[in-house]
């Protein structure tokens, strides 16, 4: 078995309408997974996941900037190219959320 594995998550042409859409639907469920894994570390542990917390933030500042920008183009008429994949690495051991 190989040890990582490389997935197309995303390849297209789309509106500014329509990356916003994609993206903020993938950052908010990110930002999902992270307050769920905080809050039930403090409920089950009674542990602070900083490491959560700390993602969180990126992510939401990523949202901002990508609605900015999304904005931005939909004045000016254009669109996006986006392409995104994903790679999964076999490891023994996890490692802190990201």
């Amino acid at each position: 078995m190989e040890n990582t594995t490389n997935f197309k998550l995303i390849d297209g042409e789309f509106t500014a309408e329509e990356t916003q859409k994609v993206l903020m639907s993938l950052i908010n469920n990110k930002i999902d997974f992270h307050n769920l894994f905080a809050f039930s570390n403090h409920i089950r542990f009674n542990q602070d996941s900083n490491a959560s917390k700390r993602r969180i933030e990126e992510l939401t500042s990523t949202r901002d900037e990508i609605a900015e920008l999304t904005k931005l183009a939909q004045s000016e008429g254009f669109s996006f190219r986006i392409k995104s994949n994903v790679s999964l690495e076999l490891i023994k051991e996890p490692t802190l959320v990201k």
